[in-house]
């Protein structure tokens, strides 16, 4: 059975002094003077019972003022810990201190940290270490790993608290192209943290007739209205504790949908709240009850589990089935199909199917009993190399002010196979001619003025660019 690692996430808190946020006051190059850099570690709660601990080597981070850094760029070094964090250790946004080191003032638009993958490792809970694809293309031990950097990361002449935040679960997928293996596909995000807040609270349901806590349910935090993975584009996780609480931290300033269900209990359906506001320096608070899946109108089909596998790697579904009075069937007749079996197979068995990538691409699986049915959509992801190249469709655009056009971002691995799993930073040349609103691969651009800029898409520090016209 495939095992994903999911919602957990690592954080590195790079500060320097007590600024408070500045996004656009700040010079773009980098000042003389530096400021003493902190670096801290966190972690949310890991949800994997057979992991004793995941364990990164970091040797160093690094900040650079430009985004694309093919040609490696003027790397700023922040810190060089040459420590070993099991991040397993690191629960609800506690944080452990990394090294200290100085940087310039300006804006940064990438952000690395180096690991050390021979000192690195994932331990199983009987001792014996797992096997881990590290994926590292750097032909040594060290590995660089790029974040995600959304906003340029401003630190001023009075210094900045800068968050690498590492999604543990999301980065560390198990049998995921069917080897038997962890393969890391790192998501990571960087931020200045004074321009973050929190979200908070405990996730409930009543579905034995008295309310309970619910451990182990999944936190997703989504940048547009739509929350549904593997097409949603996700922010930031967490998970639930034994007592059901979660915290979702060093999120920036701004809306969000939250997501939240327990993917081991398919008989309850998922909660999703829209409009979530989040202020910097400040927690929102938000209680959840997931329902029962029937509540709402009777008999019920449903289907959880992982929404992406690779080819070769094999996922496990599993259906729940409710009766007129939205009571759960033991043991329920349940017919499985796949929308296209060339990219992924499904095989079911009662309410418990597997299924089976086959080839890059996007299926739906559909779960039947009765005259009720599910869908869950699958993504299929065929190559696990680093991106290549970077192209921004469409490559110019004359807009007029007032317009509201998207743009996607097409990222491709060396022998040219199009890669859909990867973090995607845009950026704008000029932000007073155009508004560039992220939401992951896409983006949405809003003129402003009159005049011409630049729409760059950056991934893995490659950059892809469009030329935009305002009239």
């Amino acid at each position: 059975m495939s095992k994903r690692l999911i919602p957990p996430a690592l954080a590195a808190a790079l500060l320097a002094g007590g600024a408070c946020y500045q996004d656009d006051t700040v010079p773009s190059a980098p000042q003389s003077v530096k400021s003493l850099t902190r670096v801290l570690l966190t972690d949310a709660p890991f949800p994997y019972d057979s992991v004793a601990s995941v364990t990164l080597h970091v040797v160093r981070i690094e900040a650079n003022t430009l985004a694309d850094t093919t040609g490696s760029g003027a790397w700023a070094l922040i810190a060089e810990p040459r420590k070993s964090f099991d991040v397993l250790a690191l629960q609800q946004g506690a944080t452990a201190l990394v090294g200290q080191g100085a940087l310039s003032a300006g804006a940064y638009h990438a952000i690395r940290m180096t690991i050390d993958t021979s000192r690195s490792s994932v331990v199983w809970k009987n001792g014996s270490q797992a096997r881990v694809n590290w994926q590292n293309w750097s032909g040594s031990d060290e590995e660089p790993l790029y974040a995600l950097v959304e906003y340029p990361v401003n630190v001023s002449t009075q210094g900045a608290e800068i968050i690498i935040d590492f999604d543990v679960g999301r980065s560390f997928l198990y049998n995921f192209y069917g080897a038997k293996e962890f393969i890391l596909m790192p998501q990571i995000r960087a931020i200045n943290s004074a321009a973050t807040g929190t979200i908070a609270g405990s996730v409930t349901s009543d579905y034995t007739g008295a309310t309970r806590p619910i451990a182990n349910a999944n936190v997703t935090l989504c940048g547009g209205a739509a929350c549904e993975p593997p097409n949603a584009y996700i922010v930031a996780t967490s998970r639930s504790d034994s007592a059901g609480r979660y915290a979702v931290a060093f999120v920036r300033a701004g809306s969000y949908t939250v997501r939240v269900e327990q993917p081991d209990y398919p008989f309850l359906n998922p909660v999703i709240v829209a409009n979530v506001t989040v202020s910097a320096g400040d927690t929102t608070r938000l209680a959840v009850s997931l329902p029962k899946a029937g509540s709402g109108g009777g008999a019920y089909v449903r289907i959880s589990g992982p929404t992406s596998v690779g080819v070769g790697g094999t996922i496990s579904l599993k259906a729940a089935v409710g009766d007129a009075g939205g009571n759960p069937v033991v043991n329920p007749a349940v017919s499985w199909a796949s929308s296209n079996s060339a990219i992924a197979q499904v095989t079911g068995v009662g309410d418990t199917a597997s299924v089976i990538g086959r080839a890059a691409g996007y299926a739906t699986i559909t779960a039947a009993s009765g005259q009720l049915s599910d869908t869950l959509g699958v993504q299929v992801l065929g190559s696990a190399a680093p991106v290549a190249s970077v192209t921004v469709v469409p490559a110019s655009a004359s807009l007029a002010v007032g317009d509201s056009v998207g743009f996607r971002a097409e990222l491709r691995d060396a022998a040219g196979a199009l890669l859909t799993d990867r973090a995607v930073s845009w950026f704008s040349s000029d932000s007073t001619v155009i508004s560039v609103y992220p939401y992951g691969p896409q983006a949405l651009v809003r003129p402003r003025a009159a005049g011409g800029a630049l729409l760059r898409a950056t991934s893995e520090g490659k950059t892809g660019q469009a030329t935009i016209t305002v009239h």
